[in-house]
């Protein structure tokens, strides 16, 4: 397990890293996609920022319905395999433990040592996930407080919820910019 070192990386590095996880990653991604400083070509990055939608694949489970036989592991285990082979390896957290859940996985590209975050999101709130992701922090924090000045509320995992409660589907960046009533 290898702890985050502070330290930046040339952007061709960073995105050469990134592509080349994109790469190996997509077999197990509906959709997959660079963000962060990488998407918003800073000359210097301190980490490849990885958005993805992973593939459902049929496992075997307890309860043997149609419902319960559908999870979206594909990424999972593809991202395991990439661990197992060295490729990847679990990062530490800067409170010191490992951050390696369904929607938000720390970790670090081996050979290269360059700090990886792969976050995941559904199809239906993939352009609020991309755009928060990509950030940067300060235009996160206007955008959380434009959604509540409208009554709203923006979530970093994706979506936005209704004056009512109503979830907000947010499939697209351009429908983000809409709800905050911005340009796009």
């Amino acid at each position: 397990m290898a702890t985050q070192k502070s330290r930046a990386w040339p952007l061709h590095e960073a995105r050469e890293v990134g592509e080349d996880l994109i790469t190996l990653l997509r077999p197990a991604c509906e959709r997959i996609e660079v963000a962060g400083s990488v998407r918003r070509q800073r000359p210097q990055v301190g980490d490849v920022e990885l958005l993805a939608i992973s593939k459902q694949v049929l496992i075997p489970t307890l309860m043997m319905t149609p419902d319960h036989l559908l999870a979206y592991v594909g990424l999972d285990v593809r991202t395991d395999e990439l661990i197992a082979k060295g490729i990847l390896d679990y990062r530490l957290n800067k409170r010191g433990s490992r951050t390696y859940g369904r929607w938000n996985k720390l970790l670090v590209h081996v050979p290269t040592g360059i700090p990886v975050d792969l976050f995941s999101t559904g199809a239906e709130n993939w352009g609020m996930a991309l755009f928060v992701r990509t950030g940067p922090k300060e235009l996160n924090i206007r955008a959380m407080s434009r959604f509540r000045s409208l009554g709203l509320q923006g979530h970093a995992y994706g979506g936005v919820t209704g004056r009512d409660g109503e979830a907000l589907p947010c499939p697209t960046e351009k429908v983000v910019f809409r709800l905050l009533q911005w340009p796009y």
